[in-house]
């Protein structure tokens, strides 16, 4: 399975990489939003997990626009934002989930195997 990894945290992306790989995902990890969306219009991914608050364009913005190319791809989003109105916003546009910052890696990964059938 192949999932896409968004956050401009280089250290976060990393570690939720890492994470990803050791248990057999194809993983790309990016900082940058217009890259995910780039390549998500390249490749067929199964699922995606993105930062909110990201320079340039926001998980919200990247979220609404993978929608608009994909609508059954599942989205994870992450973020330190504990504000129920972006939270919502998240689940209108489409978001599978929201795992709030800063994040348990072994939380995150239950919350991809549920997302994905996996568990």
């Amino acid at each position: 399975m192949k999932i896409i990894v968004v956050d401009d945290d280089v250290i976060m992306l990393q570690a939720i990489k890492t994470m990803l790989t050791k248990e057999g995902y194809q993983v790309f990890a990016t900082t940058d939003a217009e890259d995910a969306l780039e390549t998500i219009q390249e490749e067929d991914f199964d699922l995606v997990i993105s930062d909110i608050m990201m320079p340039y364009i926001s998980g919200i913005e990247l979220l609404s626009a993978i929608k608009a190319v994909n609508k059954k791809i599942p989205i994870i989003i992450v973020s330190a934002l504990d504000q129920k109105e972006v939270i919502l916003t998240a689940f209108q546009e489409g978001a599978e989930d929201f795992v709030k910052k800063p994040i348990s890696l072994s939380e995150l990964l239950l919350r991809v195997k549920r997302v994905l059938g996996q568990g």
